[in-house]
């Protein structure tokens, strides 16, 4: 945050470059600039070839509303505060930004907003994270994590991994809380908070996060297996064989013949 700030200070002096690997400087740069610089620079010398990015053509063309939206998207795909989605990438999330998705932008909004309620910022957090699955606000993420397994079951050919799913509502709670208090920090309004509501708890003089006691999956569906019967599902049925039920993930076996109806 200093370095930022530091560089939007000299640049309303003399044209600036500010060099650094962080996404963070670079979003806090479009964050933090001010029309009346002399001009503001952002380089990377990550890659083969450097890139430079023009901070104030940059905000221009996004504009200072979007600039500002996209704390809450590089905080909520993960920064060096709070964890990253498994397969929800940062190039999605902006997309549905850049498209006009009524959640994300409202989540975004609202996230820059302070003395926001736990239980709002919790709500807001589970809406947006059922949109970056391809869910809709609506859908609660256990209905989303269900639905999205059966479809993975049926199409896999191989074990169906927990981390494809949604974050489960309890982690998604946590991960939220964090991402409200690191924007918080970015944007100079977190005097009145206290990490510890926010997702951070203390161990040996250190912020650690705080982790739900929820499994990911319940085992019973980890053991999850899927029949294509066309007869009476017996003993060439594979749910039959692991003793387990069918479930909504089977083909169209025949449920008046069948010993392990769908649930």
């Amino acid at each position: 945050m200093d370095i930022v700030k530091a560089a939007i200070k000299a640049s309303q002096h003399q044209l600036t470059t500010l060099i650094g690997e962080d996404t963070d400087l670079l979003i806090l740069l479009l964050y933090y600039a001010e029309a009346n610089n002399r001009g503001l620079y952002f380089r990377s010398d990550k890659s083969t070839v450097p890139k430079v990015y023009n901070i104030s053509e940059m905000k221009q063309v996004l504009g200072s509303d979007m600039c500002s939206q996209l704390l809450f998207i590089h905080a909520f795909t993960g920064c060096d505060t709070t964890s990253r989605i498994f397969s929800v990438g940062k190039k999605s999330a902006f997309q549905k930004l850049v498209n006009g998705e009524w959640t994300i932008q409202t989540c975004a909004n609202a996230f820059l907003l302070p003395n926001q309620a736990n239980s709002v910022i919790e709500d807001l957090g589970s809406k947006a994270m059922a949109v970056l699955f391809g869910g809709k606000s609506t859908d609660s993420l256990a209905s989303l994590r269900y639905n999205l397994l059966i479809k993975k079951i049926v199409s896999a050919k191989s074990f169906v991994t927990p981390e494809r799913l949604p974050p489960t509502k309890p982690s998604t709670k946590y991960h939220s809380f964090r991402v409200f208090y690191q924007i918080m920090v970015w944007t100079g309004k977190e005097s009145d908070m206290n990490a510890v509501d926010w997702g951070w708890k203390l161990e040996d003089n250190q912020f650690v996060p705080v982790m739900t006691k929820k499994t990911a999956v319940p085992e019973s569906l980890l053991q999850m297996v899927h029949c294509n019967c066309t007869t009476a599902c017996r003993t060439r049925c594979s749910c039959s064989r692991y003793g387990l039920p069918c479930t909504p993930a089977c083909g169209p076996c025949q449920i008046e013949n069948c010993e392990n109806p769908h649930n």
